[in-house]
């Protein structure tokens, strides 16, 4: 049995703990976050104990795994302690607010010997999979251009999200869900360039224009500028067809391929089971610690997913192309 410690009681703490209650040989023994009244809640509603600090939760219930659910300023505090006690860390995303700091924490749990993954949890949601999947078996032919949207209202559940220097904005944050899948999918960036919308907007409205060393042209939105709900959106043409998945569709994944001279393009519809991306994610992360296998995340990767989150901010607040080396 793996004991579980989750550090931050907020909506993504609630999440995973919820989560764990699925996955068999692993107990959630213990919630620690300085608001002691959300700790004691969360940890109330899965018969854990609750706790106000990361090294009160270790000392006393020394857990396996420390997943950390914290807002992005604290990642690295939190994984650097937690990987010099030796344990198995799974952080939510991004990983840290800056580069430099995402590969410090990679290299301590390194040096650690702990598993380390980053929750990317777009990598595993099963329609994004299977996008994936329709890219790399060639169904779409080459792939062009892919067009990418997240956008919703603004996150006024919690307050740090509209401190840039604690999320980052909405590209750090969640634009950042869509870039790392663009990574996964077509390699690395070659350029990027962004705009970011703030002035008579309830939140921050951005684009960003990526080119792939692989020639692939990317456009994503990403906005909290929305009155309410939310909404995802992915389009990818090529030269022998062309897949969108929206969520605004009731119809699951659209694949339209070119037909053959002058007959019409002939559609197909796929359905990927409903199963949670949180759920896949830390089934896999617990069976990696288990098997001490590499995670499909690893801190590296999220590192360069940041780093093109970091570039299109960069490039949003000089008005400039910034071009990878």
């Amino acid at each position: 049995m793996l004991k579980i410690g989750i550090i931050g009681a907020g909506m993504m703490g609630g999440t995973h703990a919820s989560t764990y209650a699925n996955i068999y040989g692993v107990e959630l023994v213990g919630v620690a976050d300085e608001r002691v009244e959300a700790a004691q809640r969360l940890a109330a509603e899965h018969e854990a104990r609750s706790y106000g600090s990361i090294e009160e939760l270790i000392q006393v219930e020394n857990p396996d795994i420390i997943d950390i659910c914290l807002p992005t300023d604290l990642h690295k505090a939190h994984v650097l302690y937690a990987a010099s006690c030796g344990k198995h860390v799974f952080c939510e995303k991004p990983i840290a607010m800056s580069v430099e700091d995402a590969l410090e924490m990679t290299e301590a749990c390194s040096a650690a010997g702990v598993t380390f993954m980053i929750g990317h949890a777009l990598r595993f949601s099963p329609d994004y999979q299977m996008a994936k999947e329709i890219v790399e078996e060639g169904k779409l032919g080459t792939i062009g251009t892919v067009r990418m949207i997240r956008e919703g209202a603004p996150p006024g559940w919690s307050a740090w999200f509209k401190d840039k220097s604690r999320s980052g904005g909405v590209i750090v944050d969640l634009g950042i869900h869509e870039l790392d899948w663009l990574r996964s999918t077509f390699g690395e960036p070659l350029r990027v360039y962004a705009k970011i919308a703030e002035e008579g907007l309830p939140g921050e409205h951005a684009f960003v224009s990526i080119r792939m060393k692989s020639g692939v042209i990317a456009h994503l939105t990403a906005s909290w500028a929305l009155p309410d709900g939310f909404r995802s959106f992915l389009e990818l043409a090529g030269t022998e067809g062309l897949m969108k998945l929206d969520s605004d569709d009731h119809k699951p994944i659209a694949v339209t391929r070119r037909g053959a001279g002058a007959e019409l393009p002939s559609s197909s519809w796929e359905s990927p089971l409903n199963r949670s991306p949180y759920e896949i994610e830390l089934r896999h992360f617990v069976d990696c610690v288990r098997t001490g296998t590499e995670p499909l995340v690893t801190g590296t990767d999220a590192a360069k997913s940041l780093e093109l989150a970091l570039a299109a901010l960069r490039s949003a607040q000089t008005g400039e192309v910034v071009t990878f080396e």
